[in-house]
């Protein structure tokens, strides 16, 4: 072969190597953007509340949200902060939110209310803000009496926010930090007392909601893995079995919740197929065997702590987790990622735990913030700032 040959057979391999690179890179990207469905990617921070509270920059929160790529925030509006009683607001955080719900619009960023607290003045019990009354539905006892401010309270924050259309109705009932009886610790629900006053709850809340904004959609409070992903399992049943079991108001699920939604935490653990795949699609086989398999769900958390495991290996297990999700569960809308700043070390409590945000409290990015933003397509940190500048 001459040395024309030779070059024409270079160039044909030439030739071929890059059709072979170029549909890769097609493939790659492809794969890419079906991963980066933007619904996906959520966080929760009460960033409101911190801002009244503790002078958190706004700016510098909005700013980090559209850099990392987040679509939807998950905002924690605590009744006993937002409001004064059952139909007051309290205007100094409404005005905070109201500026926040502004900038997220303009972001287009859904923001989804979430309270899970019950002040004195809903209860009647001092001291603690996730006590409620021993559950008795006769007519005129204090328990109902609380049903009924519980409502008021969902429907006057409806009303107030109504650019708010997701909102999510409590945290974790079913489990005793957040849903306990007056003398607790000395005493504690059952799981079966737990189930009956949330079905309770959900009801009166989405009541409330839907009678301050009928556009409004309602979310069951996120149910925590108490003893593993099982433990969800259980308490959802619970929640249907009473739901259809004609002792509650209504037999439609869709009373009580619109969106499902649970917190999925492996906490030390490497998400795979058989430790979080296998066992969240239990948790959705329970919503399918209740009629409810077209509804939506939310992961409303989910996430871990560099206090627990290597932010390395979190930035490892996020992109997973993403990555699973996409591949596995296709009735999945949102993974609101817990959380996007660090708590301040004056504020930690068993409730409030460190190590989870994404960005620590001087707006350092952990490496979980770079494999997200890689996930999500976040924006240039320099065109933000323009864009941020420019709106003044």
């Amino acid at each position: 072969m001459g040395w024309r040959g030779w070059l024409i057979l270079f160039l044909i391999v030439i030739l071929i190597l890059g059709s072979s690179i170029a549909y890769l890179m097609l493939y790659n990207e492809q794969t890419y953007r079906q991963i980066c469905s933007p619904e996906l990617f959520g966080v929760g921070e009460p960033i409101t509340f911190r801002h009244v509270k503790e002078n958190l920059s706004l700016q510098q929160s909005f700013e980090a949200l559209q850099l990392l790529g987040i679509r939807r925030l998950r905002e924690w509006i605590w009744m006993g902060a937002f409001l004064i009683n059952e139909t007051t607001l309290n205007q100094t955080f409404a005005e905070a939110l109201n500026l926040v719900v502004s900038e997220m619009m303009a972001c287009n960023i859904t923001v989804m209310g979430m309270a899970h607290d019950f002040p004195s003045w809903m209860t009647g019990i001092e001291g603690d803000l996730q006590a409620v009354p021993y559950r008795d539905t006769a007519p005129g006892s204090g328990y109902m009496k609380f049903l009924e401010r519980y409502k008021s309270s969902w429907k006057t924050l409806s009303a107030a926010f109504p650019n708010i259309t997701l909102w999510e109705i409590g945290n974790e009932f079913n489990i005793n930090a957040f849903l306990h009886p007056p003398d607790f610790p000395k005493s504690n629900f059952s799981l079966q007392e737990k189930a009956d006053i949330t079905t309770d709850l959900l009801y009166y809340g989405s009541l409330g909601v839907h009678e301050g904004n009928p556009k409004a959609k309602t979310v069951l409070g996120g149910l925590a893995p108490d003893n593993g992903i099982a433990g969800i399992t259980l308490f959802l049943e619970k929640l249907y079995m009473n739901i259809k079991g004609g002792q509650w108001p209504s037999t439609n699920p869709d009373d009580y919740f619109q969106i499902a939604c649970w917190h999925p935490y492996l906490f030390h653990e490497e998400p795979t197929i058989s430790n979080w795949v296998n066992p969240n699609k239990a948790v959705y086989s329970i919503m399918e065997r209740y009629g409810d398999g077209d509804k939506r769900v939310f992961f409303s958390e989910f996430g871990y702590s560099d206090h627990d495991i290597s932010q390395e290996n979190i930035s490892k297990y996020l992109q997973k987790a993403f990555k699973l999700a996409k591949d596995n569960f296709p009735w999945l809308e949102t993974i609101y990622w817990f959380r996007l700043i660090e708590p301040e070390p004056t504020t930690v409590s068993v409730n409030n735990p460190p190590g989870y945000g994404l960005i620590k409290l001087d707006w350092t990015w952990k490496p979980a913030a770079y494999a997200y933003q890689s996930l999500a397509k976040g924006r240039n940190r320099l065109l933000m700032r323009k864009l941020f500048a420019d709106r003044g």
